[in-house]
Formats: structure tokens, sequence, C-alpha cells
């Protein structure tokens, strides 16, 4: 998912210099890591079918599986969510923290500090989505709502929900499944496994009202894909809440470069979407000096969804 994109589209009418530095580092990450040895641009393309746009989505070339174990019961599998009704919106904030390390040398961020500087600065997105017809609506960074009513990037929730719904419950079945909802691009370099994971993060990151039960098997299936990482070590999303790190290795070129790692976060009860992080790694350069530890760079959280029964409502 290429969210820094989606950030700068948010943010048009509110520039923040610093996060514009920081975005072009970012896309580079989403682009290029899933490709050791080779530095290609352009990303991956996925397109849900049935959905009018595709999406260019993050990979990073893989390690191996480390999996939790489930426990005997998961949230997840015995929850049950109402069907909204195709008039009602979908109501999401994501708040995100972002640092304020100046990126105008992607590999060696420096520090400016001033009056009242601040390591990190927070900012939230919220957004309304109509569940029958894909509809959406923005609230802009003034506390305007968007005037302009946009089509779904990723088509109608109450479609996606559909396919979803459909997928089996057995995980090797719902990846092999998945390959005909989430197709990728002729002529992409990028190995199965690779593109695998991939549908999967979109489907987490993108796809709006997942039923509990196939949100489990997509986790599931998450950690039988070889090579994926679900990190042992204590995680949090932007709201401070325990979180699972899931993502790829960091043996690819860009990574070893540039000292990214781009991690989605999933909630570990529900498994449900709770936000992403970015980390400058330990060994990078931050101020023309070799870090010793990992550093955050962004993170972000889902604080709020619920079902409106009009844009612009929060309950």
């Amino acid at each position: 998912m290429d969210e820094m994109r989606t950030l700068q589209d948010f943010r048009a009418d509110a520039p923040v210099p610093d996060r514009a530095r920081l975005a072009p580092g970012h896309r580079r990450l989403l682009d290029e890591a899933g490709r050791p040895r080779r530095r290609l641009r352009g990303g991956w393309l996925v397109t849900a079918v049935g959905a009018a746009a595709g999406v260019a989505l993050a990979a990073v070339l893989v390690t191996q599986v480390v999996p939790p174990t489930d426990g005997p019961r998961v949230e997840a599998e015995y929850a049950t969510v109402p069907e909204p009704g195709d008039g009602q919106w979908l109501y999401r904030k994501l708040v995100v923290r972002q640092s304020t390390l100046n990126f105008r040398d992607d590999n060696n961020p420096v520090t400016e500090k001033g009056p009242g500087w601040k390591p990190y600065g927070t900012f939230a997105e919220e957004t309304w989505t109509q569940y029958g017809s894909g509809k959406t609506r923005r609230m802009l960074f003034t506390g305007a709502m968007d005037s302009v009513v946009l089509p779904s990037r990723w088509g109608a929730p109450k479609h996606n929900r559909a396919e979803l719904a459909k997928m089996p419950s057995e995980p090797l079945e719902l990846m092999r499944a998945l390959r005909n909802v989430i197709t990728s691009p002729e002529g992409d370099p990028a190995g199965l496994d690779i593109a695998d994971y991939r549908r999967i993060r979109f489907a987490f990151t993108d796809l709006e009202n997942i039923p509990p039960k196939v949100r489990l098997t997509l986790f599931r299936t998450l950690r039988m894909i070889p090579g994926v990482t679900v990190r042992q070590e204590p995680a949090e999303d932007a709201l401070g809440r325990p979180a699972i790190a899931v993502h790829w290795s960091d043996d690819n070129e860009f990574t070893q470069e540039s000292h990214r790692r781009d991690e989605l976060l999933l909630d570990p009860k529900t498994y449900e979407f709770r936000g992403e992080r970015t980390l400058l790694l330990a060994g990078g350069m931050i101020d023309s000096e070799v870090t010793t530890e990992d550093t955050l760079i962004r993170v972000s959280a889902v604080e709020r969804t619920a079902v409106v029964d009009k844009a612009g409502a929060r309950s």
C-alpha cells in the first residue's frame, strides 16, 4: 500500500516540509525493497476483481517464519460482525506519529531544533466510505469536510466483503484463491511468495469490514508463506497499544543501503489491522553519526472505526 502517497493527498492543504522530505525515501522502500540485486522503479500493482483501480504495494525479500501460537481460542475466530446497510458509511480515524527529522538527504537525516521543537509530530486522518457504493469523503486538516465525493480506490466495501467471505477457510487454499482476486501484472519480477505476502497485506490494510473468521485465516495464511517474519519482541502502534509486527527480512538491497524496515501491525487477539511503522535500523545515519539502536521514523494506528448513517458522523 502506498500509504505515504495517501498521506500526501490528505495533507495537500497543510504542507509539512519534513514529512515531504521523508516521503520519497519511504516510496523507494516500498518500490524497491522486494528486489534484491535489482533496483527497479514503479512498484507492484495489484487489482481487485471488480474494483476500479489497482494499488502499488510494498515488499521486501523474505526470511524464515517465526510463528506464534494461536492459543486454544482466539477472539477473531468466534466473533461476528453485522453487515452494514448499503447506504451506511464506514468511518475510520487513523492517527499518525511522524518523526520531525529533516530527510532532505534520504540516507542521512538531520535534526533541526528550533523554538517548540519536538522529536515527533502527530496528526489524524478521518475518512468515510459508503458501504454499498464505495463513495468516499474525508475530513480536511482545516476541520472542514471535503466537499468532493470520490469513488473508493478499492471498490465498494460490500463487494470486497462478499469476495472475501467466499474465500476457503484452509490457509493454502485461501492463498491460491486470493491469487485470482488480487492479481499481479505480467512481467512482475517478484517471486510467488513475495506476491502472496503483498496480497494478504493489501487485504489487511485496504479492504474494509473483513469478516472475523476470514481475518483469522488471512493471518494463518500469512504465517505459512516461506520467509514471512512475525516478530516475537513487543511492538506498539501510534497509540501505545500492543501489536504483532510482521515484515520481510532485511536481506535486500534497499534496506541494506538505507537501513529502513516497513512493518505491518496487527491486533494480537483479533488480527485486525492496527497500523504500520517504519524504522531506521541500527547502523543507519542520523546527524552524520552511525546509530546503535533502531529509531522510529513513522507509526500509525487505527484509533476508531464505526458504521454511521452519514458522512461526517463519528458514531
